[in-house]
C-alpha cells in the first residue's frame, strides 16, 4: 500500500511535494514552540541572513577597523606635535587602542605601526598622569 492508496487526489509528484513542505512547514511550527529550545526558524533564518549579508558585515568591519586604525595614528600625531587632549579624548583613544588591540589579537593580525603608537600613547599617558597634566 502507498501514500496514493490512501490519497487518490494526490496523482502526482509535485502535490506530494506540496504536501511534504505544508508538513515540514508545520513540523517546525510546532518544534519551534516545545519546551525544548530547538528553533529552526531562528537557524534557517540566520543562516539566509547570513548569507546576504557575509560581504556587507566584512565590509563594515574593514571600515571600522580603519576608522580605528585611523583614530590612533592621528592622536599619536598630534600628541607628537605637542596638540593638547582633554581627559575625555585620552579615553577614547584608550578604549579605541583597547578595541583595535583585541581584534588583531582575535584575527591574528599584525599591526606593527599601530602598536608603537599604542604604547608611545600609553606611555606619555602614564607620564602626564603622573604629573597631573591631562584635563
Amino acid at each position: 500500500m502507498n501514500v496514493i492508496d490512501f490519497f487518490p487526489q494526490l496523482g502526482n509528484l509535485k502535490d506530494i511535494t506540496f504536501i511534504g513542505w505544508w508538513i515540514l512547514f508545520i513540523a517546525f511550527s510546532v518544534i519551534q514552540i516545545a519546551p525544548i529550545q530547538v528553533n529552526p526558524w531562528s537557524t534557517l533564518l540566520r543562516w539566509i541572513g547570513n548569507k546576504l549579508t557575509g560581504d556587507l558585515r566584512k565590509d563594515l568591519n574593514s571600515l571600522i577597523t580603519d576608522v580605528r586604525r585611523q583614530t590612533i595614528l592621528t592622536f599619536a600625531r598630534e600628541c607628537r606635535q605637542g596638540v593638547e587632549h582633554s581627559t575625555e579624548e585620552w579615553n577614547h583613544v584608550l578604549q579605541v587602542a583597547e578595541e583595535y588591540e583585541a581584534y588583531c589579537t582575535k584575527y591574528s593580525i599584525k599591526n606593527g605601526k599601530i602598536k608603537q603608537d599604542t604604547r608611545f600613547i600609553r606611555d606619555l599617558y602614564q607620564e602626564m598622569s603622573r604629573s597631573h597634566r591631562i584635563k
